[in-house]
């Protein structure tokens, strides 16, 4: 008599564990592109499921298809640098006041005055006393 064969439970991932992952043809030639921008083989299969997870989020928060869906994309758009999220980046900040780095993202005129080099303040020695008039 035979063995009836089980079905596998597709279980949550448990994060730090080691998936086992089977490349076929057509994964292994998908994450050579990807593999293209620099990224190793695990960053290749972050940025990859992330990607689709993140269109799946979307579908389903905006009601496209029912949760548990898989949802079919139908165009998308490419930008060179994705847009940068959040307030601009602020100055690191020294004995010698505000440096701007040039991350630094100007967010009004008033910042990019702000942003100009200046000359830093003439400071005494401490070793000699201040000379007075």
């Amino acid at each position: 008599m035979a063995t009836p064969q089980r079905t596998q439970r597709r279980a949550q991932p448990i994060a730090g564990t080691r998936p086992t992952v089977r490349l076929d043809e057509q994964f292994a030639r998908d994450l050579a592109v990807i593999m293209q921008t620099g990224d190793d083989l695990t960053a290749a299969m972050r940025t990859a499921v992330g990607i689709v997870a993140d269109m799946y989020r979307t579908a389903w928060h905006h009601q496209s298809v029912p949760v548990g869906t898989a949802p079919t994309l139908k165009a998308y758009k490419f930008v060179e640098a994705p847009p940068v999220p959040g307030p601009p980046s602020l100055p690191w900040v020294t004995h010698d006041g505000p440096m701007w780095t040039p991350s630094s993202r100007q967010a009004s005129a008033d910042d990019a005055r702000r942003q100009q080099p200046t000359q830093p303040p003439h400071r005494q020695q401490a070793s000699r006393p201040p000379v007075r008039p």
